[in-house]
Formats: structure tokens, C-alpha cells, sequence
């Protein structure tokens, strides 16, 4: 059964900071994932590992469980007040 990808509207992706954050995992070091940081916000978005595009939507591949946790606890050093979300 395929990996359902989550998708990001070029619109939304507008209100980040253009310059994304890379985070790796101990279970996939090689692929990165991508971590979005609202503009002029103490908030993040971590969108999973980055898969492809069309002319409306940026297309990732989701996390894990246990991969999502781990990535969460790395955004939050140094940020412990920041809001951090899911795609």
C-alpha cells in the first residue's frame, strides 16, 4: 500500500521563512526532513520528508511516530517556548 503523501498550497508555504530547517533521524540519516518556521513567529512546522511538487502544492512524506517525536524534541532545543505542529 502506498505512503499517502501530505501536501502544502504554494500560498501556505508564503508564510514561512523562505530558508527551511533540515533535521536528520537516527532511522533515516540519509533523507532529510523538513522543518518550516512561521515568519516573525516562535512557531514550526514540521512537514516530513520532502517528495516532489505540482504547479499548486509542495508533497511530503509523513513521519513516523517515533520519528516524529525524535524531531521534535531536536526543534525544541533552544526554542522550549515555541509552538512546533505537524502537516
Amino acid at each position: 500500500m502506498p505512503i499517502e503523501k501530505k501536501q502544502l498550497s504554494k500560498k501556505d508555504i508564503e508564510k514561512f521563512d523562505p530558508t527551511p530547517l533540515y533535521v536528520y533521524t537516527a532511522k533515516d540519516a540519509l533523507n532529510r526532513v523538513t522543518v518550516l518556521k512561521e515568519a516573525n513567529k516562535d512557531a514550526y512546522l514540521i512537514a516530513g520528508r520532502y517528495s516532489g511538487y505540482n504547479n499548486d502544492h509542495r508533497f511530503y512524506n509523513p513521519l513516523t511516530e517515533e520519528e516524529s517525536k525524535e524531531v521534535e524534541k531536536l526543534v525544541r532545543i533552544g526554542r522550549k517556548d515555541a509552538t512546533i505542529s505537524f502537516l
